[in-house]
């Protein structure tokens, strides 16, 4: 219950957004997160595709979350345009 109240004070604001779960480890607030976008443009043609080329994490370290230090953990996908012969 803890978890979902943080969430909806912190992050209500963010579309597109996923927020797993939310940590707090002593002093620091961890925040696990991912992208929700089943498809995305090809950023050449437009082209929506939903072919995922790769995932990685991003690190976000924010000053403060609620008197806190936060680490944001962001999960994003990577897509490839599946229209031949775009680049």
């Amino acid at each position: 219950m803890a978890d979902v109240l943080l969430q909806d004070l912190w992050f209500h604001q963010v579309d597109g957004v996923v927020v797993e779960c939310v940590i707090p480890d002593g002093e620091l607030v961890v925040v696990r997160a991912r992208t929700a976008a089943e498809r995305a443009a090809c950023p050449a043609c437009e082209t929506a595709s939903a072919r995922v080329h790769s995932r990685y994490v991003r690190r976000l370290a924010d000053s403060a979350v609620g008197g806190r230090p936060a680490l944001i953990e962001l999960r994003v996908r990577r897509f490839r345009c599946s229209q031949q012969g775009c680049s």
